[in-house]
């Protein structure tokens, strides 16, 4: 079992079959970890949103805005939206499962040898220029790497 993050703002509640229809529109099958945070949150703000990237100069640092979901009443918070809008320019293999406050994406490897990393993809990358940077090797290790500081989501207490 996946230590699992707080979000705010998640989409409505999931039912297994809802992710089992997403993984068969999509043609794909989501990483265990994944898909237990996703019915647990079904995305929203997270509590820990701070994000280390290694190898990208200038801007080491990351925040996630918000975690996608499905069935969210707010379009570009779906899986199913981004997938469509940015597919053409993310490599095939990876799922944008989360956006920062700008274009960014951060993306799950859904199939090959690294099926289960999490990459981040810069949105601003010219073409030519390198616009993944790796993440962590799963879901989990992923979660645990995020921090906080004074401008992320406070949650409400227990």
């Amino acid at each position: 079992m996946v230590a699992l993050l707080k979000t705010r703002e998640g989409g409505p509640p999931l039912f297994e079959q809802d992710v089992r229809s997403f993984e068969k529109k999509h043609g794909l099958v989501l990483p265990a970890a994944y898909r237990e945070f996703l019915l647990a949150t079904n995305g929203g703000r997270p509590e820990r949103d701070l994000l280390t990237i290694k190898g990208l100069e200038g801007n080491s640092l990351g925040r996630i805005h918000v975690f996608f979901g499905l069935r969210d009443p707010v379009e570009s918070c779906n899986l199913d939206w981004n997938l469509d809008v940015f597919g053409d320019r993310i490599p095939s293999e990876l799922v944008p499962i989360a956006t920062t406050e700008g274009v960014d994406k951060i993306c799950l490897s859904v199939v090959g040898e690294r099926a289960g990393a999490i990459f981040y993809w810069d949105g601003h990358a010219r073409a030519g220029e390198r616009s993944l940077y790796f993440l962590a090797g799963d879901f989990a290790s992923f979660l645990s790497s995020l921090d906080a500081d004074e401008l992320s989501p406070r949650m409400p207490g227990p």
